[in-house]
């Protein structure tokens, strides 16, 4: 594994995003924040070769075993969103 070191970094997507728009560097970040820049050719894949580790996407709710009914459906459409298939 490597561990880059740089003077610019950043804990937001979008900053990086803009970050290496700008020519600052390169970065790894999920498609749905560059696919567009992609397609444009203003942001060009490299190592493809080397897939990124997949993360997990976490919700913390409130205490208990039934969270209120706003909550279970924000929980359940950020499932349909992310994983691309309906929420079990």
């Amino acid at each position: 594994m490597v561990n880059p070191r740089g003077r610019f970094t950043a804990n937001n997507g979008q900053a990086l995003v803009a970050a290496a728009l700008a020519g600052l560097g390169i970065t790894a970040l999920p498609d749905f924040l560059t696919a567009d820049h992609v397609a444009s050719g203003s942001l060009v894949p490299i190592m493809c070769k080397f897939p990124v580790q997949e993360a997990g996407i976490y919700v913390v709710r409130p205490p208990g075993a039934h969270p209120p009914r706003k909550v279970r459906v924000l929980i359940e459409m950020l499932v349909e969103h992310f994983s691309g298939r309906s929420p079990l």
